[in-house]
C-alpha cells in the first residue's frame, strides 16, 4: 500500500499543494510551524477521516476559509484508488466522504481504504498516561482493519453518550427504568464485538511487542509484557453480562452521573518483570516499550491486512536515541514512510530517501519544494561525513 500523490486544498496554512510521493521514504524538514505536520494530518484525515491532533474539524480550514479539503490517490493490492475529505464550516453535512470520486453516505465506507500507523512524541506517553491513550491506540488500530469493528464502536459510543446523559437527568429524582433499556441493550450487543475484537487483537500485539522490546533494549531477560485488562472474563457472554452489569450498577451510576463499566473503562496494562511500568519503569524503559508498540502495531497490520500500511513519523527522531533511532529505521523498510524533521541530519545518513523542504512564504503560506539530484547527493555526502565524524 502506498500514497502516490498527496493533494491540499485550504487545509491549514496550505492554500493548495499536490505532491507526488516516493513509495520508499519521504523526508519532509524545515523549521516549527512551517506546515510539516500538517502534510501528515491530511493523509491521517484520508485514512480515518479525522484529525490525530484535534477533535474540531474545523481548526483544519484555513483561515478566513469556509472550506478545506484534502486527497490522496493511492495504490494497494487491488488497484489505485482516490480518496478525499472535504470539509464545510457551515451547512448540515460538514464532513464530505468521496471514494473514487463519489461521495459516499456513510464514514464507514472510508475505513481500511488507505491504512496508516503513525507515531508521535505524544505517543512516546503511551506507557505513562491513563487508559484512553491505550484505548484509543487499539481503537485506531482495529477500525481501520474491520469497518465491522468500527461500527460498533460508533454505535457503543452513542449509546453511551445517551446513557450518562439520562443518568444527570434522573439524579435526585424517580428513575424510570425502561428509559435506560434501549440503551443499554445496544451498548450490550455492540460489546459483543468489541471485546473479542480486543482480545484477538492484544493476543497479537502482545507476541510482536515483547520481541520487539528485546530487539531494542538488547536486554533478553528484561521481560516487557501487554496484557489485554477486559471488563469481563474469558469465558462470559459478552451480551448477557454486560447487560446485566450495566442494569446492576444502574442505581450506583445515577448517583455518580455517568457509567462505571463497560469497553470504555478497558485498559492494556504494560509490565516490565512483572511490575506495571507506569510505577517502576525508567524513561528509557518508557520510550523503548513505546516505540515497540508502535512497531508491533505496524507488524500486525501487515499480518491481518496482507500489506503494510503507511507510516507516518512525525518529529519523534529528534526524541529517541541513537540506537532506537536505527531500530525504527531498520523496521521501516519497505514500508512508504512519511518523516518529518526539523533537521535532515535526524535520519542518521539513512541511504535513500527523498527530501522535502518545507517552508513558509511572504503571505504566511506552506510551500514544499524537493530538493534538486544534485542537492541531495551533497546533503547525503555531508552526513556520511558527519555519521563517521561520530
Amino acid at each position: 500500500m502506498r500514497v502516490k500523490k498527496l493533494k491540499l486544498k485550504q487545509f491549514r496554512n496550505y492554500d493548495a499543494l499536490e505532491l507526488t510521493l516516493d513509495p520508499g521514504v519521504n523526508l519532509f524538514f524545515g523549521p516549527n510551524g512551517s506546515g510539516k505536520t500538517n502534510l501528515l494530518e491530511a493523509v491521517h484525515y484520508c485514512a480515518l477521516g479525522r484529525s490525530h491532533r484535534t477533535a474540531q474539524d474545523r481548526e483544519v480550514i484555513a483561515r478566513d476559509c469556509e472550506m478545506g479539503a484534502c486527497g490522496v490517490t493511492m495504490e494497494k493490492r487491488d488497484g489505485v484508488h482516490d480518496v478525499a475529505v472535504k470539509l464545510l464550516c457551515a451547512g448540515e453535512k460538514r464532513k464530505q466522504v468521496f471514494l473514487d470520486g463519489k461521495r459516499t453516505p456513510r464514514l464507514a465506507n472510508m475505513m481500511g481504504m488507505l491504512q496508516c500507523v503513525i507515531f508521535s512524541p505524544e505517543d512516546l506517553m503511551l506507557v505513562k498516561d491513563g487508559p484512553s491513550v491505550r484505548r484509543r491506540f487499539l481503537d485506531m488500530l482495529l477500525s481501520q482493519l474491520s469497518t465491522q469493528y468500527f461500527l460498533a464502536l460508533q454505535s457503543y459510543q452513542q449509546a453511551l453518550r445517551q446513557r450518562n446523559a439520562l443518568l444527570r437527568q434522573y439524579r435526585g429524582v424517580p428513575v424510570a427504568a425502561d428509559a435506560f433499556l434501549p440503551w443499554e441493550e445496544a451498548m450490550a450487543r455492540a460489546a459483543a464485538v468489541i471485546v473479542p475484537e480486543r482480545r484477538r487483537c492484544c493476543l497479537r500485539l502482545s507476541r510482536e511487542a515483547q520481541e520487539r522490546y528485546r530487539s531494542i533494549s538488547g536486554r533478553e531477560r528484561e521481560a516487557f509484557a501487554l496484557t489485554y485488562e477486559s471488563c469481563l472474563p474469558e469465558n462470559a457472554n459478552i451480551s448477557d453480562a454486560v447487560f446485566r452489569a450495566l442494569e446492576s450498577a444502574r442505581g450506583e451510576d445515577i448517583r455518580r452521573g455517568g457509567t462505571s463499566f463497560g469497553p470504555h473503562r478497558e485498559d492494556l496494562v504494560l509490565t516490565i518483570q512483572g511490575k506495571d511500568m507506569r510505577l517502576f519503569a525508567s524513561q528509557g524503559q518508557m520510550r523503548t516499550a513505546a516505540l515497540a508498540m508502535k512497531l508491533s502495531e505496524l507488524a500486525v497490520f501487515q499480518q491481518m491486512a496482507g500489506e503494510p500500511p503507511v507510516l507516518l513519523l512525525d518529529d519523534v527522531m529528534s526524541e529517541l536515541d541513537l540506537n532506537r533511532r536505527k531500530r525504527l529505521l531498520d523496521e521501516i523498510r519497505g514500508v512508504q514512510t512519511l518523516i518529518t524533521c526539523t533537521d535532515e541530519s535526524d535520519l542518521n545518513a539513512q541511504e535513500k530517501y527523498v527530501p522535502w523542504r518545507v517552508y513558509t512564504d511572504a503571505a504566511g503560506k506552506a510551500q514544499v519544494m524537493a530538493c534538486v539530484h544534485e542537492e541531495r547527493e551533497q546533503r547525503l555526502r555531508e552526513l556520511d561525513d558527519s555519521f563517521l565524524d561520530t
